[in-house]
């Protein structure tokens, strides 16, 4: 099948946040309208993935309602048998359990839950999916706990959560510029640290577990033991001594083909907007030293989120103005880029698993990478397998050796 390019895969009746991929063929998606009474809802929904007539399509399989509190940041993992999901509502983060489910269509047609709903911008092709003669996989969204995380005196907010790598632990940032790290699923607090002094805008755990790093409004990233929050090392980003920039986001990935060995990535944006846009930059650090090993500037549109596709290949980017790109993540070069993709900005992108299941229901593209926006959308991104652009330049390669040949032939008389 053809890869899609920045195609819309389904429109929702609520603005999107967060975005998280569950398995080789669900991902979920959350947000809302927050607390003003607009008729907005605030919700999580989780999507399956199926390929038809050589497309790909989405249907909504359940939604769970979050009250009057939008889902702003999240995260998930898998232990085996069912996906957990914790999630940043106002100054609060929420566990849950979502339970694969068997569902009959006698036994969806009668629950009241499970209503089949045509919201604006959903498919025809999508909706019929739903409706089919055949037993089918959804969940059940169940929550679990609830804390305060974040204690800001004006404006409290948490901003980022995430799973530690043995899913014992999650550390959460916010407002009021502390990690707070919480004991799973308990969510007793471990230890909290004063990290900034501004807002946390996003953190990450290291794949070794050892280490959190942490990226803030006041031009700041640092990195933290995680078992006792003690300050590792300083991220310090010199790109352009002339110009401040701050961290918009961190994360770690994997280096394809390198078991047990990862890279820490960062986005980098002006502190300040000027007449002149300057622009943004990806960088590549050493995890051990903490220092960088490659920048690369990605242009002058600001950048808003990153993802690491969990093979560590790709590195998936979106902006304030819309627009989504994918980069190697080795070269820091541009492979894919698809400008204004949403018609504004990019509140999240998530890469879909590298698996042969995955790749099954995704048409066999080299990745397939999902993107969100608070205009509801939610877009799709693939390109060809790199097996498919080696067999066409070896094609041409051969042909133009035969070319050369008789051309030598022709000249020489033979």
């Amino acid at each position: 099948m053809a890869p899609q390019k920045g195609t819309l895969l389904s429109t929702t009746d609520f603005p999107l946040y967060a975005v998280r991929s569950l398995g080789d063929r669900h991902f979920l998606v959350a947000g809302g309208g927050g607390q003003a009474k607009t008729g907005v809802p605030n919700a999580v929904e989780i999507y399956e993935l199926k390929l038809s007539d050589n497309k790909i399509l989405s249907a909504s399989l359940c939604r769970h309602d979050t009250g009057i509190q939008a889902v702003m940041n999240c995260d998930t993992f898998y232990d085996g048998r069912n996906h957990y999901l914790a999630t940043g509502q106002d100054d609060e983060c929420h566990t849950y359990s979502l339970k694969y489910k068997v569902v009959s269509p006698e036994k969806q047609s009668e629950s009241k839950d499970a209503k089949v709903r045509k919201r604006k911008g959903e498919s025809e092709n999508s909706s019929k999916e739903k409706c089919n003669n055949t037993k089918h996989i959804t969940f059940d969204i169940e929550p679990i706990k609830h804390v305060t995380t974040d204690f800001a005196k004006d404006g409290s907010f948490q901003k980022v959560v995430r799973f530690g790598a043995d899913n014992s632990i999650l550390a959460t940032g916010g407002a009021d510029g502390f990690v707070r790290v919480w004991q799973y699923p308990d969510m007793k607090k471990i230890y909290e640290v004063k990290a900034h002094n501004s807002d946390i805008d996003d953190l990450d755990v290291s794949p070794c577990g050892q280490n959190i790093v942490t990226v803030s409004r006041d031009n700041t990233g640092s990195v933290w033991k995680a078992k006792e929050g003690k300050k590792v090392s300083d991220l310090v980003f010199k790109k352009r001594p002339s110009e401040q920039y701050r961290f918009r986001c961190c994360r770690y990935g994997n280096i394809e083909g390198k078991k047990g060995k990862f890279n820490l990535y960062t986005l980098s944006i002006p502190s300040k907007r000027s007449s002149k846009p300057s622009p943004c930059y990806m960088t590549l650090w050493d995890p051990s030293t903490f220092k960088p090993k490659k920048h690369a500037s990605t242009g002058t549109e600001v950048l808003s989120s990153l993802a690491v596709s969990d093979d560590g290949i790709y590195l998936g980017v979106g902006t304030i103005s819309g627009s989504v790109s994918v980069y190697v993540s080795f070269s820091l070069q541009r492979l894919y880029h698809v400008k204004e993709a949403h018609s504004i900005f990019v509140t999240g992108v998530e890469f879909m698993p590298s698996s042969e299941g995955a790749r099954a229901v995704t048409g066999g593209q080299d990745f397939t990478l999902l993107s969100i926006s608070a205009d509801n959308t939610i877009k799709i991104h693939q390109v060809a397998p790199r097996g498919s652009y080696s067999a066409a330049w070896l094609i041409a390669g051969t042909l133009a050796i035969i070319y050369v040949i008789f051309w030598l032939m022709s000249s020489f008389g033979i």
